[in-house]
Order: C-alpha cells, then sequence, then structure tokens
C-alpha cells in the first residue's frame, strides 16, 4: 500500500511540474508572437530590446528545466515503471532536442543586449529561425511527455 502512495505523490508532483513548465511554454509562445508582430513593436511603447531580453530569459529558464528537470524526471518515471522500449525511443527524441537548444542559445548570445535588437531585419531573421526550433522543439516535448509519463508500471514475476 505504502508503494501506492509514493507512486501517486510522485505522480502528482510530476504533472504539477509538468503543468508549470508547459504554462512557461504558453508565454513564451506569446511573447515569441508579440516580438514578431512588426506593429506591436511600436503600439505599446516598450522597446523592442526590452521585449527580446524578457523573452530571452524566459527561453532559457524554458530550456533548461526541460533539461536538467523534466527531461530527467521522465526518464526516472520510465526506469521506474521497468519501460525499456520507450527509454531508448526517448534517448532518440532527446538527443533530436540539442538542435533546437542550439538555435536557442545562438539567438540568446545574438541579441542579448538592446544595442543588438535595433536591426530589425537581423532580429526578425533570427526570430524567424528560432521560431521554425521551437516548434520542433515542442513536437519533440510532446513526443516525449506522451512517450514517458504515466507509463505504465510493468510487474516482475
Amino acid at each position: 500500500m505504502r508503494d501506492n502512495q509514493d507512486e501517486t505523490k510522485f505522480s502528482d508532483r510530476m504533472d504539477h511540474v509538468i503543468q508549470d513548465w508547459l504554462k512557461e511554454r504558453q508565454k513564451l509562445i506569446v511573447l515569441l508572437c508579440s516580438i514578431q508582430d512588426d506593429s506591436s513593436w511600436n503600439d505599446d511603447h516598450v522597446p523592442t530590446g526590452t521585449k527580446v531580453q524578457s523573452f530571452c530569459q524566459i527561453l532559457m529558464d524554458y530550456i533548461s528545466a526541460g533539461h536538467f528537470e523534466i527531461y530527467d524526471a521522465l526518464i526516472r518515471e520510465a526506469e521506474r515503471c521497468g519501460q525499456h522500449q520507450e527509454l531508448v525511443k526517448a534517448q532518440s527524441l532527446h538527443t533530436r532536442l540539442q538542435v533546437s537548444t542550439d538555435s536557442a542559445l545562438r539567438f540568446n548570445d545574438l541579441f542579448d543586449d538592446e544595442e543588438s535588437c535595433e536591426d530589425k531585419t537581423a532580429l526578425a531573421a533570427g526570430l524567424s529561425e528560432l521560431g521554425v526550433a521551437l516548434e520542433d522543439r515542442f513536437q519533440i516535448e510532446d513526443e516525449m511527455l506522451t512517450l514517458l509519463h504515466h507509463a505504465p508500471v510493468v510487474e516482475t514475476v
């Protein structure tokens, strides 16, 4: 009975952590869209550089949480449940995430201060490249969540 209660508590904590992480993803998407929308650059009186810096902070937090918290927890959950085939596929998915991680880090390095955001053409190109990378990332992350989260426990006899 105790193991079942511990399993339920762990699962509830994981659900909460994942939901918070997905809310951060939503914030990231909303801010990305507001930066990409040319008309919003002048309408809300918030300097583009300020928006981009806020975006970069959320982006780095989101990616870090994924790599150092979410993915590791999902893998531990699947290991505990004995989902060996799923773990092999998850490792492949995890490797594929590196492309978007590199893209996010590159964007952050290029546009980490207000002055670097003054070149609207370069910023638009960077945002476009990053948007494609993030779209791929979100799809891979969703596959990983579907594959590993709430994996059924494999009973060993």
